[in-house]
């Protein structure tokens, strides 16, 4: 009962997720298409009031790791709100102070301060897919290499069962794969080649790997005597195990590599944020002094 609740709200969350996006779309290019009308002016009126109350949306961002780093506010509670919450202000923020602005450019410190919010947004939705891909769709392979290595000797164990023995080089093989998978060093560029080369590499040592359990099995089946139809069931519960031995291999690696990739993202978000930050106070002091 708690499960189909669980999945009847993931449903509802994902449709109201479509929706907003929707919206929020359909308003961006509204808001484009009227922008010669001149309904928002940023200096009185709406204009104004979606300029502070944008603004103001902006810096509630800042509670989100303020949040985060004060364990008595409650953030291990409710700690997916508190994202949800960042990426709705995120959004909606930026959006109404494209509405403040009309979609056009203006003085040097409005144009800075709205280049800088492009920018943290561009960088938040970037963020908001790294995240999805480390924390949703790889969250039930979280191996590191020993974790990987420990499950490849049981894989190991199991092939050789089904070969009869004599798995020496397929076992060289999978220690070979795994190195390429999971490098023990990682840098940017180690990084993104591994993730564009592994699925050949997936390939070819799969095919490898299934020709040397072939070639193991004809021969066991010679020396036992085994039938053909044994030999087919043992060859397909040998395939079996490859191919369970490089799924986790790679969905390892893959998550590695968003690890890193969100890393990366961090370095590059929070600072940008602090200078649309600055670059906004820098605005809105212009604006009222002259």
């Amino acid at each position: 009962m708690a499960e189909d609740e669980t999945t009847t709200g993931s449903a509802i969350l994902k449709v109201l997720a479509q929706v907003f996006t929707f919206a929020v779309a359909a308003l961006l290019v509204t808001g484009f298409v009227i922008r010669k009308q001149d309904i928002f002016v940023p200096s009185e009126g709406w204009g104004y009031v979606l300029g502070i109350v944008g603004g103001i949306s902006m810096l509630l961002l800042l509670f989100y790791p303020m949040v985060k780093r004060i364990p008595s506010l409650g953030f291990r509670d409710h700690s997916v709100f508190w994202l949800r919450a960042h990426m709705v202000l995120g959004t909606v923020g930026p959006l109404l102070i494209f509405f403040h602005s009309n979609f056009s450019l203006g003085a040097t410190n409005s144009n800075i301060a709205l280049f800088c919010m492009i920018l943290v947004a561009v960088s938040g939705v970037a963020g908001r897919y790294v995240y999805t891909r480390v924390h949703r769709g790889l969250s039930a392979v979280r191996f590191d290499l020993n974790t990987l290595l420990a499950g490849s000797s049981r894989l190991l164990a199991m092939i050789g069962e089904d070969t009869g023995g004599n798995n020496a080089l397929v076992a060289r093989q999978m220690a070979d794969f795994a190195s390429v998978a999971m490098p023990a060093k990682r840098s940017v560029v180690t990084s993104i080649t591994t993730a564009i080369m592994l699925p050949l590499r997936a390939s070819l040592a799969r095919s490898n790997m299934m020709h040397e359990v072939r070639q193991t099995i004809t021969r066991n089946a010679e020396l036992q005597g085994w039938s053909k139809a044994e030999k087919k069931e043992r060859l397909r519960h040998a395939r079996q195990h490859v191919n369970e031995f490089l799924y986790y291999a790679t969905r390892a690696s893959q998550l590695k590599f968003w690890e890193h990739m969100f890393s990366l993202w961090h370095i590059l978000h929070v600072p940008l944020f602090f200078v649309l930050l600055v670059s906004g106070v820098i605005h809105v002091v212009a604006v009222h002094l002259y």
